[in-house]
């Protein structure tokens, strides 16, 4: 029996019957494959260890957003929901401020069990980090205009990772009868393509793993060592940090 106070659009267990939102699952594979090759980054070019701590939290969102749509409990809605603000929090190196906000959510979703609470106090949690972030950028443009090119780069793919995710996820909930009527039409292997809050998770997965590249990259700034580091990407999309090759 589903006991979470949300539903999505996919059909439940239309496609397995072991799992109650086959798509909305399986998308989340792509929080772990981002979040354990950013670890290995980390280990590879001796970066610091706080960022371990930033990838284990991206694994934690998505290994809560996989039991939430494997099985919609409330318990596991939770799972889902509430490590988003801790990991965004974390994420600016555990600032004290959006780390407390962030219990503090947490402590009221759980009595009063508003989703729409959730959402919005998570939306105003990334607004602060966009508006830190573009202060981070005015700054260094100042003295380093290679590293601020970086990180704006950086930066618009951030949004606009979550930014399409989020368009794509209202679409979703808007207009989940006609998208369920169109999936009915379709045929088998072009059905999935119009479930669109797995896009939501592709779409996240990516905005949460550059925004702690970014935070890397502007922490080797900050200490006067990026230098000896670069921005390569994969798929001349997905962004890491390597050191750079020193010539003899």
């Amino acid at each position: 029996m589903d006991t979470s106070t949300i539903d999505w659009c996919e059909e439940n267990y239309a496609v397995c019957k072991y799992i109650a939102e086959f798509w909305n699952t399986t998308t989340n594979l792509v929080f772990f494959a981002l979040a354990l090759y950013g670890m290995y980054k980390v280990k590879t070019t001796r970066q610091e260890n706080r960022f371990l701590f930033c990838y284990i939290g991206m694994l934690v969102v998505g290994t809560g957003s996989w039991l939430f749509h494997m099985t919609l409990q409330y318990q596991w809605q939770l799972a889902d929901e509430l490590p988003t603000d801790v990991k965004v929090g974390s994420d600016v190196y555990v600032s004290l401020g959006l780390f407390s906000y962030s219990a503090v959510v947490t402590l009221v979703y759980v009595q009063i069990r508003k989703p729409v609470f959730h959402q919005v106090a998570y939306a105003a949690e990334v607004a602060v980090i966009v508006i830190r972030n573009t202060m981070h950028q005015i700054e260094i443009r100042k003295t380093n205009i290679r590293a601020y090119t970086e990180l704006v780069n950086m930066f618009w793919l951030g949004i606009g990772s979550f930014g399409g995710a989020f368009v794509l996820w209202n679409i979703d909930n808007v207009f989940c009868n006609e998208l369920r009527a169109l999936r009915t039409v379709l045929p088998a292997p072009l059905s999935p393509l119009f479930q669109l809050h797995a896009y939501w998770h592709i779409g996240t997965a990516l905005g949460c793993y550059v925004s702690i590249v970014y935070q890397q990259y502007l922490r080797l700034v900050k200490l006067g060592t990026i230098d000896d580091f670069c921005v390569r990407r994969l798929a001349l999309v997905v962004p890491y940090i390597d050191r750079r090759k020193k010539v003899a």
